[in-house]
């Protein structure tokens, strides 16, 4: 990673304007554990999110497009609570999303001033995921997407094949980093 962009991050993260007081509250709850994959059910979610078709990898670029609305270039110039886990679609372009705080809704989030930045609402909804530590990168996000095929396919559940990736951790932090790589399951458990 690119060590000014890490400088900025550091500082975002240490900043005051940075709060994670929304990252505690539950966004779902877990249903059942098979092996090393949780079926989880989440809660309806507000998300920022950005994709670009001119860097289509570049999640550096995507996270300081986020990382800017969310520190004030919004309409109301109103710094936002960064929550967790990032989300990137891998199946979109590798689309960012950072969920918004639940005191917002698409009727009073701030609107960002990069038109390129849109708002996906979620409903409820089942998710397979598997957890794995240190930081990510495509081969430990390809392996890990295998596992989880190969345990869902094992107990005959149907998923959308529209895998994400969730990063918890500021790029700082050197231990006990949580990843997940989750897909929404078809028909509910």
């Amino acid at each position: 990673m690119n060590k000014l962009l890490l400088l900025f991050i550091s500082v975002v993260f240490f900043s005051p304007t940075y709060c994670q007081e929304d990252s505690t509250i539950e966004t779902y709850s877990m249903l059942r554990k098979i092996e090393e994959v949780e079926i989880r059910q989440y809660k309806p979610l507000l998300f920022a999110s950005y994709h670009s078709n001119s860097r289509l990898s570049d999640k550096n670029f995507y996270f300081r497009v986020l990382a800017d609305y969310i520190f004030g270039a919004n309409e109301k110039e109103e710094k936002i609570a960064m929550t967790s886990p990032v989300v990137i679609r891998l199946f979109n372009k590798k689309e960012m999303l950072f969920r918004m705080p639940a005191k917002y809704t698409k009727n009073n989030v701030p609107k960002p001033n990069n038109k390129n930045i849109e708002f996906v609402s979620t409903n409820y909804n089942q998710k397979a995921v598997i957890k794995y530590s240190g930081y990510s990168n495509e081969k430990r996000e390809s392996k890990k997407i295998e596992e989880l095929k190969i345990i869902l396919d094992e107990n005959n559940i149907k998923y959308n094949n529209e895998f994400e990736l969730f990063v918890y951790d500021p790029p700082y932090q050197f231990f006990n980093r949580r990843n997940e790589i989750s897909v929404t399951i078809i028909s509910e458990y």
